[in-house]
């Protein structure tokens, strides 16, 4: 396949882009131009320049050839921005990167469950429906960890400044998560492509992991940050996500796609 990644040069996007090649795609990048001219992808991956504030650079990216799409990039913060954006990739087999925070606090959720998104993400089930609508895939991740970068990699940094692990907490009690490791969620999102699938797939390795545990790992104990404290450093929404408390699984994902994560869980990761 001729894939254009979108986000080629985040997080979830680099760990995608080295799948796609080792899965023997050709991969497009549609990446910011570089300030200073230098390449932020691999060689062998071809460039295209543009900005998801801009749809029109995206348009004019998306060329006949091409096979799959997928948006791993971040929302822009204006609504009316990332639906046109969305819009623009009906019909193109694409899969669009979300995240179970749509879902809200859920015990036990699926991927049928109905959305209750958090503030951070109010908007981010119209951009799902867009892309569905359009004959796309929505993947909804966990929280991503592995390859020492993430939310996880910024708990590790609190820690270190602290000598003890950090959780935020609306109650003082620890929420759990849901986790996948980013390579995982890369094997998902290639699957999903080759296999030219639509609905909604959930990324989900772990179910219900309590975040006080992962703020422990390497300290031996871990201290409550209340949301209220937390949301002064780093903002309401963002305090709001790392309080939120769920667990859901991937049944679906699991059996339509035949998906099955091995990489080391959250806490193996961190031992």
């Amino acid at each position: 396949m001729r894939v254009l990644v979108i986000g080629a040069t985040g997080y979830v996007g680099g760990v995608l882009v080295e799948r796609l090649a080792e899965r023997g795609h050709e991969v497009v990048a549609f990446v910011r131009p570089p300030a200073d001219g230098s390449r932020r992808v691999p060689q062998a991956v071809e460039e295209r320049y543009g900005d998801l504030a801009d749809p029109a650079s995206l348009a004019a990216a998306l060329t006949p050839g091409l096979d799959a799409v997928v948006h791993a990039g971040q929302l822009t913060g204006d609504r009316e921005v990332d639906l046109k954006v969305a819009g623009l990739l009906a019909g193109r087999n694409a899969v669009y990167v979300s995240g179970v925070w749509v879902l809200g606090p859920v015990d036990g959720g699926d991927e049928d469950s109905p959305v209750n998104p958090i503030a951070l993400v109010g908007y981010r089930p119209d951009v799902e429906r867009e892309v569905l609508d359009g004959g796309g895939a929505v993947v909804r991740p966990g929280v991503v960890h592995g390859r020492d970068t993430g939310i996880v990699a910024m708990m590790r940094a609190w820690a270190a400044e602290r000598g003890a692990g950090v959780y935020v907490s609306a109650d003082g009690s620890s929420p759990t998560w849901t986790f996948v490791h980013v390579d995982d969620l890369a094997d998902l999102l290639v699957s999903v492509a080759e296999q030219r699938l639509t609905g909604v797939f959930h990324a989900i390795a772990e179910e219900a992991v309590p975040v006080a545990e992962v703020a422990a790992a390497g300290y031996g104990r871990a201290e409550p940050w209340p949301v209220e404290e937390a949301a002064g450093v780093l903002g309401e929404g963002f305090a709001e996500a790392l309080a939120l408390s769920q667990r859901a699984g991937a049944p679906r994902t699991r059996s339509v796609v035949g998906w099955n994560p091995v990489r080391p869980g959250i806490l193996d990761n961190l031992g």
